[in-house]
């Protein structure tokens, strides 16, 4: 079940990323075309483009936990046993949980009570309720993978991250 949901977050991720980074890299390319071929600069580019960027940074968190990119101390497992090295990466896993649904329980609070709030970006004009939505999606995308790697811990097997592979991908 989680390995199939993980597939559908993993295509979903890069769907997501993909476009958002072609988006900030067009508008980007667009803005400077205009600013100095034609003289006029568009005003709300910097804007998407930042919020591209933000949200590529919160979607790319979950990708972090799947593919064991995510700071941890190497040093640790390697001076202590099996036993108290499966521990320690159980007991990162479940800190990884909580900070996930604090980023589901405090981005959703933040994200409704903006959009109460009726606070728009400035030069989109856009609600900025919907755009703070990444933050509990980021966590709920970091749950799902928090979750299949404590399976794994828990079963007993070590979690090994896929290789990512550019050049076939």
């Amino acid at each position: 079940m989680i390995e199939a949901l993980n597939r559908v977050v993993d295509w979903i991720e890069n769907a997501l990323v993909t476009i958002l980074m072609l988006t900030a890299t067009i508008v980007a390319i667009t803005q400077v075309v205009a600013r100095y071929v034609f003289n006029n600069s568009i005003y709300w580019s910097e804007e998407l483009i930042l919020y591209s960027l933000i949200t590529m940074s919160f979607l790319t968190m979950g990708m972090g936990v799947r593919y064991g990119a995510h700071i941890s101390v190497e040093a640790a497992y390697a001076f202590s046993g099996r036993r108290l090295s499966q521990a320690l990466r159980i007991g990162s896993a479940c800190l990884g949980l909580i900070f996930a649904g604090a980023l589901i329980y405090y981005g959703s609070r933040l994200s409704i009570n903006t959009l109460r709030m009726g606070q728009l970006s400035p030069a989109m004009r856009a609600p900025v309720g919907y755009i703070y939505l990444v933050i509990p999606a980021a966590g709920a995308f970091m749950t799902l993978r928090y979750l299949l790697v404590l399976g794994n811990l828990l079963a007993g097997r070590e979690y090994v991250p896929p290789q990512a592979d550019i050049k076939n991908t």
